[in-house]
């Protein structure tokens, strides 16, 4: 997607929601499904998600989603009915795109750690217990074991943010550090090797949009800055192993939104996609990526190529958000477009080319 965060997309049924339902005795089943994380083991999915049934004369529900599970073929197996929410909009001042819903589960996927309106909560997907662990909180990042969390109390408007860190390891979670950042884009971060962590920054000068990244004790100052690169929902990717970030470049020239590829050990920056992506995922061997991209004629494609020897192959035409490869990589699941209404979770057998 073009914009650096994926809230603005999902406000999509809300305008054309009464051009499938023009009678009070027409009904029109609408769903929004806004984010996907695969289960350590491929047996599950988690997600967000919105469904309601629409008619001429009824009330459209404000944009809110609740945490759902579904199958390893992508049928919905579960909605947990939560209150509060996930919600797109900051709670604090009603500014829309102020939050990605993101979820960050245990490798077990018993937990789930989230932000539902604007405080972040621990789920537990078992007992559907709902455990608030910070008021006021803007999920930026978690760690893999859900030790540590990063985000931000600040309002959504603050050109000026106070970035907070969390140890989760007990209750009540304790503060570990915090420190105030000018710029912090409202998007989601990434975590990476030695308990560190890249976000985006939005600079109006000359530093532009960059990454910065700092750890669990850091007091403000960057280790390291990867410049013109950004960290948006679903389309950052670490591999730990070989210590490599790919990321879409950001600094408003005609190389946005290409894919690079970043050693964060030599500094070393290469390009392996010169054009403008939408979403992408890359498997484990660094070999393959998988993305889709508009064509000339504003159609969009998802493909997979080989970036060793550049083989390519179309998987489909219908991709609305994410892609997201199964832990084995013997799958591909994304959320597809149906009709105007309604996306779905859509699961392939992934074969590489």
């Amino acid at each position: 997607m073009n914009k650096q965060f994926v809230i603005g997309f999902l406000f999509f049924v809300i305008p054309i929601l009464f051009a499938g339902c023009n009678s009070s005795t027409q009904n029109t089943q609408v769903q929004d499904i806004v984010e996907l994380k695969w289960q350590a083991d491929g047996n599950a999915i988690y997600g967000f998600i919105q469904s309601y049934t629409a008619t001429g004369t009824s009330t459209i529900p404000s944009t809110a989603y609740s945490i759902a599970r579904f199958n390893s073929d992508g049928s919905l197996a579960q909605t947990y009915k939560t209150d509060p929410l996930s919600r797109s909009s900051d709670p604090a001042t009603g500014s829309i795109d102020s939050y990605a819903p993101s979820i960050y589960l245990s490798t077990d996927g018993s937990t789930i750690v989230t932000q539902l309106e604007g405080d972040l909560y621990k789920f537990h997907t078992q007992s559907g217990a709902l455990e608030k662990l910070a008021t006021q909180f803007h999920l930026i990042v978690a760690s893999p074991d859900l030790r540590y969390v990063v985000g931000s109390p600040s309002l959504s408007n603050q050109p000026i943010k106070t970035i907070e860190i969390y140890d989760m390891s007990a209750l009540p979670i304790r503060l570990v550090t915090h420190f105030d950042v000018k710029g912090v884009a409202i998007s989601s971060g990434i975590w990476l090797n030695s308990g560190t962590f890249g976000i985006t920054i939005n600079e109006i000068d000359s530093s532009g949009t960059h990454i910065s990244i700092f750890d669990t004790t850091s007091t403000g100052t960057p280790i390291t800055v990867i410049g013109g690169a950004e960290t948006p929902f679903h389309n950052v990717v670490f591999n730990p192993n070989s210590n490599t970030l790919y990321v879409r470049d950001h600094a408003g020239k005609s190389t946005d939104y290409f894919v690079d590829k970043v050693n964060l050990t030599t500094s070393a920056r290469s390009t392996i996609l010169n054009f403008k992506v939408e979403n992408f995922d890359i498997s484990r061997d660094e070999n393959v990526i998988v993305y889709s991209a508009y064509d000339t004629l504003h159609t969009i494609h998802l493909k997979s190529r080989n970036l060793v020897s550049s083989n390519e192959l179309v998987i489909g035409d219908d991709i609305r958000l994410i892609v997201a490869l199964s832990p084995l990589e013997d799958k591909l699941a994304y959320i597809r477009q149906r009709d105007q209404n309604f996306n779905e979770v859509r699961v392939l057998t992934f074969t590489k080319p």
